[in-house]
Parts: C-alpha cells; sequence; structure tokens
C-alpha cells in the first residue's frame, strides 16, 4: 500500500471484532483520511500517534472520507473534523442514515421493532440501554460535508480512484477502485476473514441481502489485484472471496428454511441460527441478520410472514 501513497491505522474497538482499519493517503504533502473509528479517547490517541509517526500537522489534513456511515467508521468523523478543519466527504443516503440512526426517535422506533421480532422484553430494555451508548460515540456529527458520488474520481494518495455504489452492508456504502494498478478500497463490503453483517432493522431497504448480493456481483465484474479492507488482512484473491460469500449467503439461507418448524419468530429463529452465547450488542447483529434472511425469502415466495399481529411470525410455504 505504501507504493500508492497509503498507510493503515489501525483503530481500536470495544466489541469481539476488536478493530477498524481505517487509513491516511498522502500527496503532495496534503493527506486524506478514510474512516475515523468510534469518539473515544482510545481513538484520539491513536491517531494522534499515526499523525506524530508521519509528521502530520492538523492543516495537513485536507480530507476526510467515510466508506458508509456505520458507527466504527463515521463515529469520530465530527472530532476528526473539529480537531483538522479538513471537509467530510460521504454519499448522500449514508449521511441521511447518519444523522437519524442514532437518535431518540430510532431508539424508541427500535424498541417496537425488537417487540416485533419476539425478542424477550427484558432484553428489549438491555437493547435499548446498548442503544444509548452509541450516543455519544457518533457526536459530534461532522458539520460539513459533501457528497460522494457514483462515478466521480477522487484523488487518495498517489492514485485515483472511482467511486462505486455498493449498498448491503450498509445504505450508500461506497468502494473505490482504481483500474490502472487494481486496487480496491473496500470498506466493509468485502473482507477476507470475516462474513459483513446484511442486517434488516426496520427502516430503509427492505431486503439488504439481494441488495448486498447484487453489489457482490457488480465488483466481480472489476479486475482487483488488492484488496484494502476495514477489517483483517488486505489480500489479492478478490474472486475467489466473493465466491465463497455469495456460497456461504446461500447455504445461510438453506440454514433458516432449514430450522423453521410451523410459525415462529425471528428471534427463535435467530436463536437456532447462532448457537453460541451472544452478548447483547451482538444480539442486535444477529436478529438484524435473521430478518434480512427472511425477507429475501419472503421476496422469493419461500417464507410467508404473518403481521397481523405482534410478535410477527414466519412459515415455510
Amino acid at each position: 500500500m505504501k507504493q500508492y501513497g497509503i498507510y493503515q491505522v489501525t483503530v481500536p474497538l470495544p466489541f469481539r471484532l476488536n478493530h477498524v482499519h481505517c487509513y491516511l493517503a498522502h500527496h503532495n504533502g496534503k493527506w486524506t483520511v478514510i474512516d475515523t473509528g468510534l469518539n473515544r479517547e482510545e481513538t484520539r490517541q491513536t491517531w494522534k500517534a499515526a499523525f506524530a509517526e508521519h509528521g502530520i500537522a492538523a492543516q495537513d489534513v485536507e480530507r476526510i472520507i467515510l466508506t458508509h456511515y456505520h458507527p466504527d467508521h463515521f463515529g469520530y468523523a465530527g472530532g476528526l473534523q473539529s480537531w483538522t478543519g479538513a471537509n467530510v466527504y460521504i454519499s448522500d443516503k449514508a449521511k441521511e442514515h447518519a444523522l437519524f440512526t442514532w437518535t431518540e426517535e430510532n431508539f424508541a422506533r427500535n424498541q417496537k421493532f425488537y417487540l416485533a421480532a419476539g425478542m424477550p422484553e427484558e432484553l428489549v430494555s438491555q437493547l435499548r440501554e446498548n442503544d444509548d451508548t452509541f450516543y455519544k460515540l457518533v457526536r459530534p456529527f461532522p458539520e460539513r460535508t459533501q457528497a460522494l458520488h457514483e462515478g466521480s474520481t477522487y484523488r487518495i494518495g498517489e492514485l485515483v480512484y472511482e467511486a462505486i455504489h455498493t449498498p448491503g452492508h450498509a445504505e450508500g456504502h461506497i468502494c473505490f477502485y482504481n483500474k490502472e494498478e487494481k486496487v480496491l478500497i473496500a470498506g466493509d463490503h468485502l473482507l477476507k476473514k470475516i462474513t459483513p453483517n446484511i442486517s434488516y432493522h426496520g427502516q430503509g431497504d427492505a431486503n439488504p441481502l439481494k441488495t448486498y448480493v447484487s453489489s457482490l456481483k457488480k465488483i466481480r465484474e472489476l479486475d482487483i489485484a488488492l484488496v484494502i479492507p476495514g477489517h483483517g488482512p488486505v489480500f489479492t484473491d478478490a474472486q475467489e472471496r466473493i465466491e465463497e460469500l455469495l456460497r456461504h449467503h446461500e447455504e445461510r439461507l438453506a440454514f433458516v428454511l432449514d430450522v423453521i418448524k410451523g410459525e415462529m419468530t425471528a428471534y427463535q429463529i435467530s436463536q437456532a441460527l447462532f448457537s453460541r452465547p451472544l452478548s447483547v450488542h451482538e444480539q442486535r447483529f444477529a436478529i438484524g441478520e435473521t430478518i434480512a434472511h427472511l425477507h429475501y425469502l419472503e421476496e422469493k415466495g419461500e417464507v410467508v410472514v404473518y403481521r397481523d399481529h405482534v410478535p410477527h411470525t414466519y412459515k415455510k410455504v
């Protein structure tokens, strides 16, 4: 990556997934930041150390680019903007979700969503408390933003990249591709060691798994020699990894169908899909991923959903 003027900055996270890779890109004495981490003291210290290592003064940062709105990528954007004065670049759709997701209005809506999914009231209360912890991890919001547009080009380090809209893992997710060197800055769209979480949480795209599969097939058409991801190792076997992820979701869909016996709630199905003990934070991912797969099967006509009562129930056709 260094030959392309890109340097990895690994920011710690307080979760089982204990890191996020952010990046610094250098060109003509100016720097671009890609993704930021959560708004935590550990994040601030990591960026301070990275700036010191590369001899970066705050005014040397001319842009902060966000691949998507999830808190581990977006959370410190406002803080970093306050520090550097740099504009934040984010897609319009990602900005819309970022500014709504961590609000009291949405936290209240989440509770209704979890109850409709069949979650026990005690767990719903714990998830509400967990929601509240994210409030400060994503604030302050950036005040000055510019929109990333698919097809537009952006200089990142020594290369010029085309922005590619790759929703599924997150609405408005953007990857960046350089055709000459075959480099993909992938955010969380394509990861080597873990499967990007594909979740539905009651708002926005109702079939994110279908969208994600479509986005994977879109980047499968590219000639990719190097993937620079948001988590895990940098890797070179993009095409093989895309095929693995497509197979994974086919297998997961078959497993969901196999699990459904009679009428079941999404929570009951998720309990069967995720057999290991889950933290409260992980329960959110588990239910979101389960419902994303159920919505995919519903649209295919393989599952019917009864939404005339709470909790909603699912049944094989």
